[in-house]
């Protein structure tokens, strides 16, 4: 049963365990699944929403990828860059950014405090792809190559 109110805590949110993307794969980056998580089947109980929080710290990136699925992120805390598609964008509290699908996307920290934002996603998606070599190479000609980190994160697990 997923809890209708969930309180802010000085470290996340009650009840809510901090993760990466998976062990040992992205130092500097956490994420707190605070309502719904992932599902295989739309008519399985529960939220047909997740709604996520990631921080990362001074230096950090969020993993370089794409997927079916769109997303919406809005910005909490600190200052970053947004880099979708081959634009790239500073962002900052209150920011709200829209991820189409298959859209290659990346988050950069670029203070030297946490940067933080929530993403809401459907709970029944596609999982994480990696760009292709084309995808790489049409971001490192654009005004966003000179800011993403392509290979900072490990690729998503093979599914």
């Amino acid at each position: 049963m997923q809890r209708r109110v969930i309180h802010r805590r000085e470290a996340g949110w009650d009840g809510v365990p901090v993760e990466g993307y998976r062990p040992g794969a992205a130092v500097g980056v956490e994420r707190h699944t605070i309502v719904g998580g992932r599902k295989t089947d739309p008519n399985a109980p529960g939220p047909k929403m997740e709604l996520r929080y990631f921080e990362l710290q001074a230096g950090a990136v969020s993993r370089l990828e794409k997927h079916e699925h769109e997303h919406y992120v809005i910005v909490r805390v600190g200052e970053g860059y947004a880099i979708v598609g081959d634009q790239v964008s500073a962002i900052g509290p209150g920011d709200v950014i829209y991820v189409g699908p298959l859209e290659v996307h990346q988050f950069v920290n670029r203070g030297s405090a946490p940067f933080g934002f929530f993403c809401m996603v459907d709970a029944c998606r596609d999982f994480s792809q990696e760009p292709s070599a084309e995808d790489i190479a049409r971001l490192e000609a654009s005004p966003a190559g000179a800011i993403a980190k392509p290979f900072a994160v490990p690729p998503p697990a093979k599914r």
